[in-house]
């Protein structure tokens, strides 16, 4: 992390200035200017004068960083700030142009042999914008360009040199890449800013520069002109060109990054004698299949369990830090797919249970309901046809004296119906439920209204309570009396002569007689009606967590499954209310229930139908919603499920400090891998440590990773070689490896880097 100044003036912007303010900014003060940028910690920084390029003090520059002196002042870019009116007949702005001149003295010469060609002598004088372009294809150096903007994007008016102030439409310079980034010199205008560029889908560098002219004031324009408000902007860069480039095209994570809050990390590795080191941030593995990948993450992860691994790791004399098993997480490859296809990729616990018990009643007494209509309807014609076969002849020894006393009791006469049993059932729950809160400390608030609902519903207990009583009374009395009537008619039966039981079986005769006519005309005159199938039923649980909601969903949730229940119930023939309401015989209802054969199986065949349709429809559906993109519930895909898991894991694993992570782009599109899993885990990037193995390069250059580490193995010797992504050297370029052995990883890198043209440079200024 280093603080950067982009916008600092010398002596050569004197032809603009009426006051003596750059005077004494010249190459024999550069000490000067080197002793405050190091006072400050200003690890890159850039002579940007107005119109004009000053070689020599560059390269005064370069030797003074390399002397050792300043050891926080560590590089220094080549720029300019010029001129430019970008729309004729508006006013001008100023342009910082950072050049990658590489502290190569020619292509200093280069930038002011062409601007000497070209150069502006008037202190009011700009370049047309066609001016501008050409002056930078004359140079031929790569590029980045950073507009001075003082106040909103929507001001078009004032002399403040801002970039909108020059166009009607800077918004478009800045979505097509022609201006990469904004500098603003005060804080509020930065909020402005952000505010204007939330429309702009390119993410847009804010930059801050101190506008210095006198050095002996650094970081204040001069010794009169102040801004106590001044902060140096920093980045997560080498202090290069390139690192600034890499910053600009990536400045959510590179410009003014959040501190790393995690301390606890693999700091390195090392193969034999070569240490490897990890940054406490992302890391991403590289390399051909077969390199070695996999083996260092295991090794990382401290639990290398096969055995072709445990030698590769020893020999090549390989070893790492150690961090507590409970600080890590480790996600192998294959090992989403596998948790997947068990179903166990989330949590069991997230998906609450579903409180079917609504709909079981319901279905229960409704079952219940139909097969009693049936019933009353069978035995309605049942008791026709029986009636049709009885018959009564008069006998006239029902005039004869009788000893004993005869009377006669009707077959129901002892079924007595107690309706209010089962409702006094459901009162005692509630009123057990009531007792229990009123016990417990949570409801110590409500304790009032709790005691005034039990007392209410004591009340109405007690009155079905007496009414549920006098009904077994009745019960009881009336067996009695049947009880006592047997016992009676026993007793008479052995002390009588044959003529009285004569008597006593012909009055039974006739009563079971009158018996039948009512039992007939009662059944099939009652009005029975089919009964109201239950309305649909809600059947599910919802649990937030961490930005998800599991939820669980009954097959029967808000549903009407009335066809459902009939088609578990009964055969095909049968499964419809209208032919349910014409059967009529007990053969029929043995057809017509599924799988029944025998009438003595006709009730237990029944019942089991019943469970079998409620246990299907009380089967749940798992599934979960984001609630950060809506209602709408996760596909059920691998592909989806899976980035739906590191969305989780990222929030979920709050205690782990390092993740390990081996092709996390298995079975995600890449258009999902840049809209979403890059951002999961940009989102913690700043809190954690992740360590990842990859194959796609947009896992590299757009996550935009702080460190690569590629391997390559040889007769199972694995080297490795490590750096940001920007790092060049006459050794290694992290950059070239990428494009070189990622499969579409040259795209990738164009595509960010899109201030690079692709034939010529400066192709994109240019158009």
């Amino acid at each position: 992390m280093i603080n950067f100044d982009l916008h600092i003036h010398s002596f050569a912007s004197k032809y603009k200035e009426s006051k003596a303010i750059v005077d004494k900014s010249n190459i024999e003060n550069a000490h000067v200017l080197m002793s405050k940028l190091e006072e400050h910690k200003v690890g890159l920084f850039s002579i940007t004068d107005h119109n004009r390029f000053w070689p020599e003090l560059y390269v005064r520059f370069d030797e003074l960083i390399s002397s050792g002196d300043y050891p926080e002042v560590k590089g220094i870019v080549a720029g300019v700030e010029f001129d430019v009116r970008m729309d004729a007949e508006m006013g001008r702005c100023h342009i910082i142009t950072i050049f990658d001149a590489k502290n190569n003295p020619e292509n200093y010469k280069k930038i002011h042999d062409s601007i000497e060609n070209n150069k502006l002598t008037e202190d009011t004088a700009a370049y047309s914008r066609r001016g501008f372009e050409t002056l930078l294809r004359e140079i031929g150096l790569d590029v980045i360009l950073i507009a001075c903007q003082r106040s909103g994007l929507d001001r078009h008016t004032g002399s403040h040199n801002s970039l909108s102030e020059s166009t009607m439409e800077p918004e478009q310079l800045l979505m097509t890449g022609y201006i990469n980034a904004l500098e603003f010199q005060r804080p509020n205008v930065e909020g402005i800013l952000r505010n204007n560029l939330k429309a702009i889908p390119n993410n847009v560098s804010l930059v801050m520069g101190s506008d210095c002219h006198e050095w002996s004031s650094y970081p204040n324009h001069d010794n009169k002109n102040k801004n106590p408000n001044f902060h140096l902007s920093r980045a997560r860069i080498l202090p290069t060109f390139k690192g600034l480039l890499m910053a600009v095209t990536s400045p959510e994570t590179r410009i003014n990054p959040q501190e790393n809050r995690n301390r606890v990390y693999i700091d390195s590795f090392s193969i034999g004698e070569k240490k490897i080191p990890l940054i406490n941030g992302i890391n991403a593995i590289i390399g051909e299949n077969g390199s070695g990948k996999s083996t260092i993450l295991k090794l990382l992860h401290q639990q290398c369990k096969e055995s072709y691994v445990k030698e590769l790791i020893e020999s090549n004399r390989m070893d790492c830090g150690t961090v507590a098993p409970s600080k890590r997480h480790y996600i192998g490859q294959g090992d989403i797919v596998s948790r997947f296809e068990n179903n166990n990729l989330f949590p069991e616990d997230n998906y609450y249970s579903v409180d079917n018990s609504e709909f079981i009643e319901s279905y229960t007494k409704y079952s219940d309901e139909v097969f009693r209509y049936i019933k009353a309807q069978i035995k309605a014609k049942e008791s026709f046809e029986q009636l049709k076969k009885e018959s009564l002849t008069y006998d006239e020894l029902i005039n004869d004296e009788k000893y004993f006393i005869d009377f006669e009791i009707d077959s129901d006469f002892s079924i007595v119906e107690n309706e209010h049993k089962s409702r006094l059932g459901r009162l005692s729950k509630v009123l057990k439920e009531l007792r229990a809160m009123r016990c417990d400390d949570y409801y110590a608030e409500y304790s009032s209204e709790l005691d005034q609902a039990y007392d209410l519903l004591l009340g109405i207990y007690t009155d079905v309570f007496k009414r549920s009583d006098q009904k077994t009374i009745e019960k009881n009395v009336k067996n009695t009396i049947v009880s006592a009537a047997k016992a009676y008619e026993k007793r008479v039966s052995a002390a009588a002569t044959s003529r009285e039981n004569d008597h006593r079986d012909y009055l039974k005769s006739r009563t079971d007689f009158i018996g039948f006519i009512i039992d007939a005309a009662k059944k099939n005159t009652e009005d029975i009606h089919f009964p109201e199938p239950p309305k649909p039923i809600q059947g599910y649980s919802t649990n937030p967590v961490f930005g998800f909601r599991f939820n669980s969903e009954a097959n029967y949730h808000n549903k009407d499954v009335l066809n459902d229940f009939l088609s578990q119930m009964f055969v095909k023939e049968y499964a419809s209310i209208d032919t349910l309401k014409r059967i009529r015989t007990t053969e029929e209802l043995v057809s017509a229930v599924k799988g029944c054969t025998v009438k003595d199986s006709v009730e237990e065949k029944y019942k089991s139908n019943l469970n079998g349709f409620i246990d299907q429809m009380c089967e749940c559906r798992n599934y979960i919603v984001d609630t950060s993109v809506g209602d709408e519930s996760l596909g059920n895909t691998l592909g989806e499920m899976s980035l739906a898991y590191f969305k989780y894991m990222v929030e979920q694993k709050s205690d782990c400090c390092v993740f390990l992570i081996d092709q996390p782009e298995d079975h995600i599109s890449n258009n999902n891998i840049s809209k979403n899993l890059i951002s999961y885990f940009n989102s913690i990037r700043n809190k954690r440590q992740i360590i990842i193995v990859t194959h796609n390069p947009l896992l590299v250059v757009n996550l935009d990773v702080d460190q690569v580490i590629y391997i390559s193995k040889k007769d199972d010797e694995i080297e490795a070689v490590a750096g940001c992504l920007e790092k060049e050297d006459d050794n290694v370029n992290i950059l070239d490896i990428v494009a070189q052995n990622m499969d579409g990883g040259k795209d990738s890198i164009e595509k960010r880097l899109r201030v690079y043209g692709k034939e010529n440079n400066n192709q994109n200024v240019a158009d």
